[in-house]
Parts: structure tokens; C-alpha cells; sequence
């Protein structure tokens, strides 16, 4: 009789479960299929796969080779760009890696639009013309994440001239490390540099691999957010920090030292670029603040700099019109302005060896 009771428990577990988890299961399947099939037909790519991001031993996450998602591509290399990297280089060209975060990135606008695909376009003005400017810039990285994958691309692809256009992910990098107990201050302190967050959206096994996770965190979460963001940017506003934090600007130069060295090694020339913004919040002013205090160390090292105000201060209409709505992230008219200002004052100068 026990044994009876105890199957007869049993039986209705595994009833309720079939009732539950198999619906749940099925629909999620259904949407997933349904979700993969949409973005083939819309945006699908011969001999690419869908989603940007893979998984990296190093970085933790990284862009996916010859990938898409509904409006960018990547190459050969995992770099933003339609047209894989020439092998070998093409004599007399230039080969250019600009480095960065979502400034170099630049999610918020088409393949076309970026300022390094800006960039390319001008130099292939000019003959010969198989100039390439390869896009390694990632939503959220820091200058240690930069580097980290410079380290990989450099020797490998022995560029011209390696761009780094970095600094404001650095207050998110130590907040992001901060959340895995890691204190950039100890990690200065003990003379660590270079550290960078694992723990970053992208390398999340779900974000990375399921459509209806990205559906979700694109636009659900956006939309139920929305009412309170006019708040939360005052917020930011209100708390925003006045001067840069002296253990996130150590690490910081520290790591851009290293990095114009690894350049150097390999006979690219360093293009580091100060950081611009509209004008509008004090918090972008504090967050590329570390742009330009990096600006003195570049010098130093025989970098070239170039200060990208300069393209937002020779602008007759708004500065506003130059980038999103962040402020930081440039509007195409933006990221052609600083490709023309990266041209007239680097490339349009410079000796193209064989």
C-alpha cells in the first residue's frame, strides 16, 4: 500500500512537470526557431552565422568570425567590417586597426556609417586603392580589453598604424570588476594593471546564443525602462565624479603605455585619439577625461594625437548633431567628421611604405 502511495505520488509529480516544464519548453523552442528563421530570410549572409559574440579564453567574450546580427557584419578576423582582411597586405597600402569600445564600434549606427569604414572610404580616394581600416572596437571594453586583444592582432597582422580611441568604459570596467570583488585600487596597489571585466553582457552563454534573449534585453527591458530614463540620466548628471579617479587613470596609462610599446614592437605607429562629447552632461566630461589625460603620456611616446573636439568645435550647427543621444557615441554626420579629422591630420600626410 505504501509503495502504491509513494507511485502514485510520483505519477502526479512527473504529470505536473510534463504540464508545465513541456509547454514552457516547447513555446521557448518554438520562439528560438521561429526568432533564428526571421533573421536568416531578413539578414541572413551567405557562409556567416548569426550572432556577433563567441566565447574567448581570454577575454571571455569576443566577436565572432564571420558573423551578422540585423544590421552588422564582422569579417574574417572578428572585426567590423563587410570585407575580410587582404592577404597578404597589397603592396603600398595601408593596413590601420582602430581599437575602442562602442565609440569605435559604433552599435547605434550601419556598417557604412562608422567612422572607420568613414576612414577606409577617404584613404581609398587615394591610389592605390586597397587601403584598409579594420574595426576592432566592442561594445563596453576597456583599454585593458583593447590591448588584450591587440596582443593577438598585432604581431599577426603587423599593421601601419594602430588607432586607439578608448577611455570612458574605464569608470565602467572597475564598477564591473568591483561586482566580482576585485577593487582596482588593491590591484594598483599591488601593482596589477591591466585587468579587465569577464563579467561584462556579452558574456553571458544566453546573450550570446539565444535569440529570445537578446528579444528580451533589446527591446522588453528597453521599453519597460524607458518611462524612468529622463531620471536616471539626471541621476547621473547629480553624481557624477568631478575629476578622474586616481587608481582608474594609473591603470589606465599604464596599460596605454603598454600598449603604443606592443605597437612600436611591431612597427605600427600609434594614432591615440582624445575623446570628444556634446557638451551636455557632466558626467561624459568626467568619463573622457581619461582620453585626455592619456593625451600627455601619448606625446610622450612618440604617438601621434589627435584631439577629436576639434571636429565638433569646427561645426557650424549644434554640437548635438554630432552624436546619439548618449552624448559620446557619434550620429553619422559625427563619425564622418572625425574620419575627415583623422585623414587631414594623420593620413593625408603620411608615406605609404611598400
Amino acid at each position: 500500500m505504501k509503495r502504491l502511495r509513494e507511485w502514485s505520488r510520483t505519477r502526479k509529480i512527473a504529470i505536473w512537470v510534463l504540464a508545465t516544464v513541456l509547454p514552457v519548453t516547447v513555446l521557448t523552442l518554438g520562439l528560438e526557431g521561429a526568432g533564428r528563421l526571421y533573421m536568416h530570410l531578413r539578414h541572413g549572409v551567405p557562409g556567416k552565422s548569426y550572432g556577433l559574440w563567441r566565447y574567448d579564453d581570454t577575454l571571455g567574450a569576443q566577436h565572432r568570425e564571420n558573423a551578422y546580427n540585423s544590421h552588422t557584419q564582422t569579417n574574417d578576423f572578428g572585426f567590423r567590417n563587410r570585407e575580410s582582411v587582404l592577404q597578404p597586405k597589397p603592396v603600398g597600402t595601408l593596413r590601420v586597426i582602430a581599437y575602442g569600445g562602442s565609440t569605435t564600434f559604433c552599435y547605434n549606427l550601419s556598417d557604412f556609417e562608422t567612422w572607420p569604414y568613414q576612414l577606409e572610404l577617404l584613404l581609398r580616394e587615394s591610389e592605390p586603392s586597397q587601403h584598409q581600416v579594420l574595426n576592432a572596437g566592442a561594445i563596453m571594453w576597456s583599454i585593458g580589453h583593447a590591448y588584450a586583444r591587440a596582443k593577438k592582432d598585432v604581431p599577426l597582422l603587423r599593421p601601419d598604424h594602430v588607432i586607439i580611441y578608448s577611455g570612458i568604459n574605464e569608470h565602467a570596467n572597475a564598477a564591473f570588476l568591483a561586482a566580482d570583488a576585485m577593487s582596482m585600487k588593491a590591484l594598483v596597489q599591488s601593482g596589477h594593471f591591466g585587468a579587465y571585466a569577464t563579467n561584462l553582457d556579452q558574456n553571458r552563454w544566453l546573450k550570446r546564443n539565444l535569440v529570445t534573449v537578446r528579444l528580451l534585453d533589446y527591446l522588453i527591458v528597453p521599453w519597460l525602462r524607458r518611462s524612468s530614463s529622463i531620471e536616471a540620466a539626471s541621476a547621473d548628471d547629480r553624481e557624477a565624479p568631478t575629476r578622474t579617479d586616481p587608481f582608474i587613470l594609473e591603470n589606465y596609462l599604464h596599460v596605454l603605455g603598454q600598449f603604443i610599446d606592443l605597437n612600436d614592437s611591431h612597427g605600427a605607429r600609434t594614432v591615440f585619439v582624445i575623446q570628444a562629447h556634446d557638451g551636455h552632461r557632466a558626467r561624459n566630461e568626467y568619463l573622457t577625461g581619461y582620453s585626455r589625460a592619456g593625451a600627455m603620456l601619448a606625446k610622450s611616446r612618440s604617438a601621434t594625437v589627435v584631439d577629436a573636439t576639434h571636429a565638433i568645435v569646427s561645426y557650424e550647427g549644434s554640437p548635438r548633431d554630432l552624436f546619439s543621444s548618449t552624448g559620446v557615441h557619434y550620429s553619422a554626420l559625427g563619425a564622418r567628421r572625425l574620419a575627415e579629422l583623422l585623414h587631414q591630420e594623420v593620413f593625408a600626410l603620411t608615406a605609404v611604405d611598400d
